[in-house]
């Protein structure tokens, strides 16, 4: 037996099979996080070495401009004597 709904105008909507059956899709949302999951262990394996290049180098420009820019207001303050 296929149930059916009805909608606003009062026609009657028969639902897939499937749909009726499924209820909450509980599998299919518990599927798709184990394969995220796996996915994203895996590419972010792939990526690590990267990301740590990325983010070392980063955190050397970073350091460099502010010890460069220390060396600047020391000699601005050296101009000033």
């Amino acid at each position: 037996m296929r149930p059916e709904t009805v909608d606003e105008s009062g026609a009657s909507l028969a639902l897939a099979d499937g749909a009726a059956e499924c209820g909450l899709p509980i599998g299919a949302f518990l599927v798709g996080t184990a394969v995220g999951g796996i996915a994203g262990a895996v590419v972010g394996t792939a990526l690590s070495p990267h990301t740590r290049g990325f983010v070392v180098g980063l955190y050397q420009l970073l350091r460099r401009r502010r010890s460069s820019a220390e060396r600047d207001q020391l000699r601005f303050e050296l101009l000033l004597q």
